[in-house]
Formats: structure tokens, C-alpha cells, sequence
């Protein structure tokens, strides 16, 4: 009960995942064909293909899943087919699910590839913006076709905004969808881009929290690409976030997307995290703190042993990690984990001031703590308890 690694464009460091896993800070990854390869191409820095990423992954003893994270091609801008063309995942025309046929073959091809790599079955779906549309009704027609082949797959639930914060159509929607019993869910929430924290609305929160209370009664829930932002969905149920080295592993964003010129471009993420402030902070004020502060920056949960990505990533997993560990606790009931997380997100409201008085820099208290704690306790209200 920790993180999974998501996939990610850049080289894909196994080694950090092995790393992670040993450690007990991670207990899977995650591949997607948007990501990783189908066919090895070889050389020097390009990706392995799937079926030797995956046994080098099953060689490490590190457990492994392929999203084929269908709902992409719903998000706005959606270009960067660089991997996923390689795939064959579709019976028609790719993203073309507008009737059963298709449908069932999206998901039978899906499967396959699952199939071929010995990961577990783990249905598509397409990007929810409300409770309930045509492409819901898409959604629980898919659903449904996969679990006809698999009783034990696990379903998918990703949804914009509006989706999760839709009240009574949400309800009907997920109700719709626990009624068909899988073996468990992956739930993610698509954002414009891939800023951090995700920005979430309270409302949009609470509704996720009602939606993993709901499904995590009978089946385990984990929030793809939740990060810290996925919390709140700890509290209420979920057993693991997503999480990794670079943005677009923490955030489900539309940006992310878009058409990427090369492999692996853009600049290394080594933004410290602060586990006490639940967030992490710019570069530069954690070297202002490592050189002002060090009693504070301890107090805090420590700043990264060296620089540079690897040293980041090791330091951020195991801080969030440690973390869903506390809100999860020992077999701790629904409201014993609501309030764990509530006083973490005090305790870190108040770190945050005291890092502004300590080195002057901003307090970012805000978009960090504040929509996740007021969704976590409307939530919490809803269940009849007061934090």
C-alpha cells in the first residue's frame, strides 16, 4: 500500500523503479503504450520495446501493468502517437468506438497485448466529462465486455473536472459501473496541464473521495497519476498513488499529449520534496533552505542526499510514500484515515509559515493543502463525522 511508477517518455530508469520497489516505496509500474515502445528499436538512449522492458521488469521481480490509457484520445490536442502507432489495439479506426463491434474488439486487442506480457487484464475507457453522456454509456458498454472475458479485470474511471464534481450523475454513473464486481479499479482525473499540485476544486475532490468510498468496499482502488493531489483518495479507500521522476507522471495532463518532437526531451524535474508540507518547492528555495535552515529542513522530512533527478525522485517517492503509509495505518478504519490525513494537512499548513518566516519564501499553503483538505472534509461530513 505505497505507489505505482507511471510510464514516462524519458528513458525509462529501471534501475530507480528496482530501487523504489526494494525500498517498499513503490510496489509496481505501470507501462502505456502512449510511452513505451511495442517493437524494440535499440540504441544508444532510445527505449527497449515492450517485451523486453517487461522481462527486464520481471527479472527484477518488479510487478508491472499496461494501461492502454484509451481516454488520451479523448483529451484535446492529443498528437503524440511516436509509440502508440506501433500498437495494434483497435478493430477500425483508432479511437473509433462508436459501435459494439469495435468495442469489443478494442477490448479483445487490448487484452492481447496484456496477454502477451503476462500483466493483468485492466480494461479501456474513454474520458468522462460528465455523470452521464453518451460516452458513459460507452464506458459501461466496455466495462461490461471486458469483464464478460475476464470476470477479475480491473476497470478504468477517468473523468474531467465537471465528471467529479457532477453529484448525483456521478453517483449513478459509478453506481452503474460497481454493480458489475471487477477485481479493482484504476481511477485518474485529466487536467489541462501539468502544473502541481493538480488543480482540483473541493467540490471535484469530494466527489473522488465519495467515488473511491463507494468502490473500495469491494474492490481495491488506485488513483493513476495521483501524486499528492491523490490523497485525499487514500483516505477514503484508494490503497496506492501514481507517481514518478517527472511531471507528466504525477498529473494526467492534456499537455503532455501533444506532439513531442524526440525522446526524452525537456529538462530533468529535481524539484525537492518537503513530506511536512505535503508539496514540494522550486529548486532554489531548497538550496536557500539546506544553507539557512537545517534543523527546519529535518523537521520537514528532509531534503534530497545529493542533486540531480535520481537523488529528487528516491526523496519525493519515499516521502509519499510515507505518507499513504500513515493515512492507510494498520487496517485503520475510513474515518481513522480521514483523520489522519486532516491532521497531516494541518500540521502541514502550519510548516508552510513557518519555511515563509524562516527563508522568506512564499506560502504556498494554498493550492498545496487547501482544496484537498476542504473536499476531505465535506466528505468526511457526508460519512457523519467531524474533523
Amino acid at each position: 500500500m505505497t505507489t505505482f511508477i507511471e510510464d514516462s517518455p524519458r528513458s525509462f530508469q529501471a534501475q530507480w523503479m528496482k530501487e523504489a520497489c526494494d525500498l517498499g516505496d513503490a510496489e509496481a509500474v505501470v507501462l502505456s503504450p502512449w510511452l513505451s515502445p511495442y517493437p524494440h528499436r535499440g540504441g544508444s538512449g532510445l527505449k527497449p520495446g515492450l517485451i523486453e522492458r517487461t522481462d527486464e521488469l520481471r527479472g527484477y521481480g518488479v510487478e508491472f501493468w499496461f494501461d492502454p490509457m484509451t481516454h488520451v484520445h479523448d483529451m484535446p490536442g492529443t498528437r503524440d502517437y511516436n509509440y502508440y502507432s506501433g500498437y495494434d489495439l483497435w478493430g477500425g479506426t483508432v479511437a473509433d468506438l462508436t459501435d459494439g463491434a469495435l468495442r469489443s474488439e478494442h477490448v479483445r486487442k487490448v487484452f492481447a497485448v496484456q496477454d502477451e506480457i503476462g500483466a493483468r487484464h485492466l480494461a479501456p475507457a474513454p474520458l468522462l466529462p460528465t455523470g452521464l453522456s453518451t460516452l458513459s454509456t460507452i464506458s459501461l458498454d466496455l466495462a461490461r465486455l471486458a469483464l464478460d472475458i475476464d470476470p477479475d479485470a480491473w476497470l478504468t474511471i477517468s473523468g474531467l473536472g465537471p465528471f467529479w464534481a457532477d453529484g448525483a450523475d456521478l453517483d449513478a454513473h459509478i453506481g452503474s459501473l460497481a454493480a458489475l464486481t471487477p477485481g479493482g479499479w484504476f481511477l485518474s482525473f485529466a487536467q489541462p496541464t501539468n502544473d502541481q499540485p493538480a488543480p482540483l476544486t473541493a467540490d471535484q475532490v469530494f466527489g473522488i473521495c465519495r467515488t473511491v468510498r463507494a468502490l473500495s468496499e469491494h474492490a481495491p482502488v488506485y488513483i493513476s497519476h495521483g501524486d499528492f493531489a491523490g490523497l485525499p483518495a487514500v483516505a477514503a479507500g484508494a490503497f496506492a498513488v501514481g507517481t514518478g521522476w517527472d511531471k507528466r507522471q504525477r498529473v494526467l495532463s492534456f499537455q503532455d499529449y501533444t506532439l513531442r518532437e524526440t525522446e526524452g526531451q525537456g529538462r530533468w524535474f529535481t524539484r525537492p520534496t518537503l513530506g511536512g508540507l505535503t508539496a514540494h518547492i522550486p529548486d532554489r528555495d531548497g538550496e536557500l533552505l539546506r544553507a539557512r535552515d537545517a534543523v527546519l529542513a529535518a523537521s520537514l522530512g528532509g531534503l534530497p542526499a545529493a542533486p540531480g533527478a535520481r537523488a529528487a525522485f528516491s526523496h519525493h517517492v519515499n516521502a509519499l510514500s510515507g505518507i499513504v503509509a500513515r493515512v492507510v495505518g494498520a487496517n485503520q478504519s475510513y474515518e481513522a484515515r480521514a483523520r489522519t490525513l486532516d491532521a497531516i494537512y494541518t500540521d502541514a499548513r502550519t510548516n508552510w509559515g513557518s519555511l515563509r518566516s524562516s527563508i522568506g519564501v512564499r506560502d504556498d499553503a494554498g493550492p498545496w493543502i487547501s482544496p484537498f483538505q476542504e473536499g476531505l472534509r465535506r466528505y468526511a461530513t457526508s460519512e457523519g463525522w467531524t474533523l
